[in-house]
């Protein structure tokens, strides 16, 4: 049997920096992208909420559960409008929004970008004490196949929907 989010395309894609931080100095980045309907007219920040929010329920808490115990990432409240499943807003815009959380050893950035007809998500890691290059490269492992199905998740909620988000959740 097929699995149902296999219907939607994600590609590998170089990840699009953000004139919001420093992505240059880097340890880590990485991209995809999502072919979007002609008459999608979701915005950046729309995407990233259903792209995180709007996760399955299981996965969603495994993903905070790395995030927390794993990264110690300071997660921001939940639900907020200055932040994205506790991620902090610091770019806002329709065609690109910026997602920032820190930990006591990383800073990552989530970028959302529209690209002509294109979603682009892009992280960015950057290691702010030695441990942190023990740590990211075996997460960074489940980072992409955790993204490519949030993103095809994503996709297949916005189906029929073309501005507003959804907010039935599982």
């Amino acid at each position: 049997m097929r699995d149902a989010t296999n219907a939607v395309d994600v590609s590998r894609t170089p990840a699009v920096a953000s004139d919001s931080f420093d992505a240059d100095t880097a340890n880590y980045s990485y991209g995809i992208a999502l072919a979007l309907p002609h008459n999608d007219a979701h915005s950046t920040e729309q995407w990233a909420r259903v792209c995180l929010e709007q996760l399955p329920v299981a996965p969603r808490w495994c993903v905070i559960a790395g995030w927390r115990f794993v990264l110690g990432l300071r997660l921001g409240p939940r639900p907020s409008p200055d932040h994205v499943l506790g991620w902090k807003v610091i770019r806002r815009l329709r065609l690109e929004t910026v997602l920032e959380v820190r930990s006591a050893f990383l800073t990552a950035h989530l970028v959302f970008r529209r690209d002509g007809t294109r979603l682009v998500w892009s992280t960015f890691v950057h290691y702010d004490r030695w441990i942190a290059a023990f740590i990211w490269p075996p997460v960074s492992y489940f980072h992409g196949p955790i993204v490519a199905y949030a993103l095809r998740t994503a996709a297949l909620r916005t189906r029929g929907d073309h501005g507003g988000v959804r907010t039935d959740r599982p």
